[in-house]
């Protein structure tokens, strides 16, 4: 019974994924002038929520740049002791070959041989036993000192190897201390790439509603109570079809789900990747809605809304390196928009880009207008092959009108 749940469970869930992973192009909801207002207060509130947070994380940062200096000093100080260490040692050994070279020359003055007997026998060559005692003394204090001079050695042995034993404890110590220092590094590094992104997010989204909001008042003549939908489609120039944005060239990459080439995970490819000409066109009659700048993932892009056949669609425009066109003006066909980019040795901000090119998208509804959400434009996406006359098989087209 319990695998029988499970596999219903199992069925169930894979039912619920395949579902949301659907585009039902729900194309308009009622919102007025006075709701973007409103939403872009909201926006402005995490924005401030955003730079509290960065503040506090700056605060963080400090803190581990003042560790990291503290440990760079202590670092410093370390190798300095092992210098010293190092000195010392090296006096401890030329000590020691002074100790073994005064022993030798004691003997030497003494002409003694180097046997065993060496004292008995200087004792032992007395003439008379007053010098015998005198002889025997003087062995007796010549082997004294000899010991004390064997014992000086020895304890400078024994110092040499704790100072040794000290010398490689320090070397483990600043070796597990460089490695924390580096670790410390790379998660500031980390930590502040994160921040960044996030506040250029947030700040592209600004910009964005800001833009949206001059558009519908100065543009369409909104007013807060007006429904976006009702004040800006009787506006909208009419168009009857869609064209391909570039002179010429080919498709690279389709629309769907793949490994991304930079971002190394499954995502959903947005639009449809485009070759050729440098050029950009708008891909029909519309108003330029949005212009993004220097994103770190799609780098400069433009948003225009259409209405073809009655029906109201997004164009996106991604990966480009000059932008022509401002929010609000009225466009064609035949409009130049931008020029192509995506090199990332020059758009070096863009990092989804391996190589110059267009990435194309096209979405049910009014982007910026129907709603303002980045997640809610990717769930309207669809594929601009369905719309637009692209040869098959990513064939190579020369122009912009030949029928495929």
């Amino acid at each position: 019974m319990k695998n029988k749940i499970r596999k219903i469970f199992s069925i169930n869930l894979v039912l619920v994924l395949v579902i949301s992973t659907i585009v039902i192009p729900d194309v308009t909801y009622a919102k007025t002038l006075g709701d973007l207002k409103k939403e872009l207060q909201n926006t402005l509130n995490d924005y401030n929520e955003a730079q509290n947070n960065k503040n506090l994380t700056q605060s963080e940062i400090d803190s581990t740049q003042a560790n990291i200096s503290k440990t760079s000093e202590e670092i410093t100080a370390s190798q300095n002791e092992i210098s010293t260490l190092t000195q010392e040692i090296e006096q401890l050994n030329l000590d020691i070959q002074t100790k073994k070279k005064q022993i030798k020359d004691i003997i030497s003055f003494y002409q003694f041989s180097d046997s065993t007997t060496m004292y008995l026998d200087y004792a032992m060559g007395a003439k008379t036993f007053t010098d015998f005692i005198y002889r025997l003394a003087i062995s007796e204090q010549l082997l004294q000192y000899n010991n004390d001079l064997i014992d000086q050695y020895n304890n400078l042995i024994v110092t040499n190897k704790k100072k040794q034993e000290d010398l490689s404890k320090k070397i483990t110590e600043l070796s597990s201390k460089q490695e924390q220092l580096k670790q410390s590094l790379d998660k500031l590094k980390s930590k502040y790439d994160d921040i960044l992104d996030l506040n250029i997010s947030i700040e592209e989204e600004i910009k964005n509603q800001r833009e949206a909001i001059s558009m519908y008042e100065n543009q369409y003549g909104c007013k807060d109570s007006d429904d976006l939908n009702v004040c800006t489609r009787g506006q909208l120039p009419a168009d009857t079809k869609f064209w391909r944005p570039l002179i010429s060239g080919s498709r690279s990459s389709k629309y769907g789900w793949r490994f991304h080439p930079t971002r190394k995970v499954y995502t959903l490819h947005s639009g449809t990747d485009l070759v050729g000409s440098t050029e950009v066109y708008s891909t029909a009659a519309g108003v330029v809605a949005g212009i993004v700048r220097k994103s770190s993932c799609g780098g400069n892009m433009i948003f225009i809304h259409h209405k073809v056949n009655g029906v109201t669609y997004t164009s996106g425009y991604m990966h480009l390196r000059t932008i022509d066109v401002s929010v609000g003006d009225v466009v064609t066909k035949d409009t130049r928009i931008a020029i192509t980019g995506g090199n990332p040795s020059v758009e070096i901000w863009d990092k989804c880009s391996t190589g110059r090119h267009l990435h194309f998208m096209m979405a049910y509804g009014l982007y910026l207008s129907d709603y303002t959400s980045w997640s809610t434009f990717m769930s309207k996406t669809f594929d601009p092959y369905t719309m637009v006359n692209f040869p098959a098989n990513g064939s190579y087209w020369s122009n912009r009108t030949t029928k495929y």
